[in-house]
């Protein structure tokens, strides 16, 4: 029962009143509860985007210093690096001959040109920390699959990399254009035991394959020379996939497609309708011929981060006329086209 304040009692009345608290009702706590989740819900987007931002700033980074890599390289060595070169019962790509110019002299120590590119002593599994098997960040687009690698049945690993050489060829007229890399084939495989390894240093080869930037006639600056790949979803396919591999690295073409279109071509000699799994998550592919094109792909939305020749980076988008991505892949077109 409510006693009523005295005229004495009255100051008294006034403070205890002035104490009451006054909670939340229902009808608020739901008001402030849903504008919270309003404003999660503009701020995870733009978070989002932040992140991919800065994920597709260090895959450019990754490439610059690929570029600058190769420049230091056909300054010491007067040519381009062979894209993969085969010598009787070695073969070797770009990466290792690349090593010392983008500051992975540790490695280049290690590696033995006189064996199994992808075998011991270069590959072996994690705990030997063979250079093949050395996950290195420069090899990865932080959008994709870091630490990707293949690993075969005995637990060997060979690094992934979502950058591949710009390996486009094209035909127009009767008259062949290509890329600045290409593969080297060179001597028979039929010993490859004891004997039959013969060591094949291709670090300066300098053979009619290998490119100066002089034969770069449509300009440096015009001219692709990497982009990005993407990996396959797996590191212990049973049938493995070639894409991404340091050691079967035969680069993007251009003349196939524009970037993450159409689909990669894997040569039926090489899967045996096996490899070549065109179900997603893994890669678009099609086991036709006997030639390996791949597209360009990223991770990246609406597009692929590439360098040029000249040492830029440029983000090409998937929409690029073709007619304009296949300049751009040739090194002595002549087109007046430039994407």
């Amino acid at each position: 029962m409510n006693v009523p304040c005295s005229s004495s009692d009255r100051r008294r009345c006034r403070s205890d009143k002035s104490h009451v608290r006054r909670g939340f009702t229902l009808v608020e706590l739901l008001v402030v509860i849903a504008i919270i989740g309003t404003l999660v819900g503009l701020l995870l987007p733009a978070v989002q985007i932040a992140r991919e931002s800065a994920r597709r700033t260090q895959c450019s980074n990754n490439l610059k210093q690929y570029a600058l890599g190769m420049q230091n390289y056909h300054e010491g060595q007067g040519v381009l690096p062979l894209g993969t070169s085969y010598w009787q019962c070695t073969n070797v790509s770009w990466l290792p001959v690349l090593w010392p110019y983008i500051e992975l002299n540790e490695l280049a120590s290690q590696f033995q040109y006189n064996t199994n590119f992808a075998g011991w002593p270069n590959a072996g599994n994690a705990v030997h920390g063979r250079p093949l098997s050395r996950r290195v960040p420069l090899y990865y687009c932080p959008s994709d699959r870091p630490n990707a690698v293949a690993t075969d049945t005995w637990g060997n690993t060979v690094v992934r990399s979502n950058y591949a050489t710009n390996g486009t060829s094209l035909v127009r007229s009767g008259v062949k254009f290509r890329g600045p890399f290409v593969t080297y084939f060179d001597g028979a495989k039929s010993d490859c035991t004891g004997s039959g390894w013969v060591a094949f240093e291709p670090r300066g080869y300098k053979g009619k394959e290998a490119t100066k930037f002089k034969s770069i006639t449509d300009g440096l600056s015009k001219t692709l020379l990497m982009s990005e790949q993407n990996l396959s979803p797996v590191d212990n396919d049973p049938a493995p996939d070639p894409r991404g591999q340091v050691d079967i690295n035969w680069g993007f073409d251009t003349s196939l497609a524009t970037p993450n279109s159409s689909f990669d071509r894997v040569a039926n000699w090489w899967t045996g309708g096996r490899y070549c799994a065109n179900i997603p998550p893994h890669l678009p592919c099609q086991a036709t011929g006997s030639e390996f094109k791949f597209v360009a792909r990223s991770k990246h939305p609406g597009g692929v981060q590439t360098s040029y020749c000249d040492g830029s980076i440029k983000f090409i988008s998937d929409d690029i006329d073709l007619s304009a991505w296949q300049a751009a892949g040739t090194m002595s077109g002549g087109e007046t086209l430039s994407p």
